[in-house]
């Protein structure tokens, strides 16, 4: 076996069976006889006198790590021999005059170091050829394929890879897997003679392989080396280092030239003129086109308007125009929840006619009618109506690739996109049931939208708060607006109530005695929509459409009513508290100058009422003072009478110009 620099010094050597001194016969005499020394008895016999160790025989051993089988080498091994502590250490170096490679050997005691670790990752690479005939084409007897031959060293396998190439028409990539290759079929394999090894690829220009001729055409710069340092030569030269992928991006030219060109058709060499022929007709035509044009897909958007006819729609297309066999394909665009079956192409790959002229007869091919019949990509363009059996389809829009090969391959610019107008889409809606009367409206309108209605959701904290809060106002019959009124009906008076809590309404009519009227409930408590609205606009009175200035109109359920005058709970909410504008304080100082009468009393109780002796009082024992009358002010009154005479803002009340006021007021 080989060591890391490949040839390295033998791992075993054979041990003579004789030893020196001239007692060669004796040692070799191990049987009962006349030329015995020693008797023969046990203990007594010896094969080598010489020989100081006996150690146990066996067949198998580890040498530093790696097994070995001392039964294959046909002889018995010292374990001191098996050491073996010399290698060669060999230097390549590049002599700085000529260029050339030297070799350098440095000797030195090392310890042993097997094949596997020296050679690990060491493969050696070459370029071959080989020629494959191609009998079905007259263009075309051979094609050659090049394939890279990997030399893995640490085990003598090989594996053979085809290298790339476009439209070739082979399963190309790996063409042989790793492995020891013999060379013969009947190879034994335990005779590495009968494998390829090193030496047949030295000095010659092929290698066969499996019956097949590999034409040996480089290798890499680290094979070139490696034979070297052996001893070995080649025949073959090193190639230099494959370029980048970036180098070659950048040194690789655009191929748009090809496409202004078509396919090149040589004349066969008997003088018959193809040209006469159809295009289809020609040798080499489809493969050349192939190769050209493979994968090389125009892509058009259209729009077919069937929308005259009866059920018809709008159908949008993707249509792929194939140049490598000018094929054309309609693809059929859906989108979502259209309720169409799911039938994705309109037309599949094929030649389409411009016209369509039936069915072709029985033996006729597509090929044999004339390319002018089928449409062709000269024929597509934007903007324009394409006839599709039948069906007139308009191409709106392309993809750039699309662009970019008719301006390469005609000079030719597509025109840009058509705007499709936008149509406004009406949903149709279902409209909401009547109302039947059982129960209330929420509830039954609940079970129209959910199969298990759910109970309206109502705000408690808004419930607590505004539970009492209650509006009330003085209306009657606003005559002017009723269609069919009463003699009497001016004379009614009602009582309107708005609840807050749920903006319901309630409607009492006073008995009036021989009014001709019965006295009581004139509508239920409930919600009132807006008079002119409909059940589905769901528009209801609110506390807005209420608190207006007086006199107002409103129409409850038909009802034209006129509210004349408010309660003082809804004069102090809808004026947010201040109501003193709202009253007159000389009616406030007669009604106090009435109920009290001794004003000569007033002033001295609110004089000892007094403490700073300045002639004024806090509003509070001002208040007081008042409440120890019998004035018969409510709440909103007092609060009048106070913000009027703190004219100074500051929390005071001169009593002496109030006890003069009180005086000087008369009567209205």
């Amino acid at each position: 076996r080989r060591g890391s620099g490949w040839m390295s010094a033998p791992m075993s050597r054979p041990i003579s069976t004789a030893t020196s001194g001239g007692r060669g016969d004796l040692a070799l005499t191990n049987a009962p006889g006349p030329n015995r020394a020693v008797p023969f008895l046990p203990g007594m016999s010896y094969g080598l006198p010489g020989k100081k160790r006996f150690p146990k025989s066996h067949i198998f051993e580890f040498k530093v790590g790696v097994g070995r089988s001392l039964g294959v080498m046909g002889t018995e091994v010292d374990p001191m021999d098996r050491v073996i502590t010399t290698t060669t250490n060999r230097t390549i170096m590049r002599d700085e005059t000529t260029g050339s490679l030297i070799q350098t050997d440095f000797s030195k005691q090392a310890p042993f170091e097997p094949s596997f670790v020296g050679l690990e990752g060491k493969v050696l690479r070459f370029v071959a050829d080989m020629t494959d005939a191609v009998p079905e084409s007259l263009s075309e007897p051979y094609h050659e394929r090049r394939f890279t031959i990997f030399y893995y060293l640490v085990d003598d396998s090989i594996q053979i890879v085809e290298q790339r190439k476009n439209n070739s028409g082979y399963m190309q990539g790996l063409f042989m897997k790793r492995h020891k290759v013999p060379r013969a079929a009947n190879a034994s394999a335990y005779n590495e003679s009968e494998f390829v090894s090193l030496q047949d690829f030295a000095e010659t220009d092929n290698i066969v392989i499996y019956g097949r001729v590999f034409l040996l055409t480089g290798c890499n710069q680290f094979t070139e080396e490696f034979y070297c340092v052996n001893g070995l030569s080649l025949s073959m030269p090193a190639l230099e280092p494959e370029p980048s992928w970036r180098e070659e991006q950048e040194q690789r030219q655009t191929a748009t030239d090809v496409w202004k060109t078509g396919p090149v058709t040589t004349k066969r060499p008997d003088d018959f003129d193809s040209a006469r022929l159809k295009p289809s007709q020609r040798a080499g035509y489809k493969r050349e086109r192939f190769l050209k044009f493979n994968n090389k897909v125009l892509r058009f958007f259209g729009l077919w308007d069937d929308r005259k006819s009866m059920f018809g729609d709008k159908h949008f297309y993707t249509i792929n125009y194939f140049l490598a066999d000018d094929a054309l394909e309609v693809l059929e665009n859906h989108g979502k929840n259209e309720g169409r079956d799911p039938f994705p192409k309109l037309v599949k790959k094929s030649k389409v006619p411009k016209s369509a002229f039936g069915l072709q007869g029985i033996g006729v091919a597509t090929d044999d009618v004339s390319d002018r019949a089928y449409i062709q990509d000269k024929d597509l363009q934007v903007g324009q109506t394409i006839h599709i059996y039948g069906r007139k389809i308009l191409l709106y829009s392309c993809d750039a690739f699309t662009r970019h090969f008719y301006e390469t391959a005609y000079d030719y610019e597509q025109p840009p996109d058509v705007q499709l107008p936008k149509e406004l889409i009406e949903f149709p809606q279902q409209s909401e049931p009547p109302y039947q009367g059982f129960g209330t409206e929420e509830d039954s309108i609940a079970s129209f939208y959910r199969l298990v209605p759910k109970g309206a959701q109502f705000d408690a904290l808004k419930q607590s708060e505004l539970d009492k809060v209650v509006f009330r106002w003085k209306a009657k019959l606003h005559m002017d607006n009723m269609e069919h009124a009463g003699p009497d009906d001016s004379k009614r008076r009602f009582v309107i109530s708005f609840f807050m809590v749920d903006q319901t309404i309630a409607v009492y009519e006073p008995p009036v005695s021989n009014s001709g009227f019965v006295g009581g409930k004139f509508l239920e408590r409930q919600r009132i929509r807006t008079h002119g609205t409909t059940k589905q606009d769901c528009k209801y009175i609110t506390d807005k459409d209420m608190l207006q200035d007086l006199p107002h109109a409103i129409t409850i359920n038909n009802y034209p009513f006129l509210l004349l005058e408010c309660d003082r709970f809804t004069l102090r909410y809808r004026n947010k508290g201040n109501i003193a504008s709202l009253l007159s304080i000389d009616e406030l100082h007669y009604k106090l100058q009435k109920n009290i009468g001794d004003m000569d009393g007033l002033f001295v109780t609110l004089q000892a009422a007094e403490q700073e002796r300045d002639g004024v009082l806090h509003l509070d024992t001002f208040v007081q003072v008042l409440e120890g009358y019998e004035t018969q002010l409510d709440e909103d009154e007092i609060l009048a009478l106070v913000h009027y005479w703190d004219k100074s803002q500051d929390g005071t009340v001169n009593y002496g110009e109030f006890v003069e006021a009180l005086r000087s007021t008369r009567p209205q």
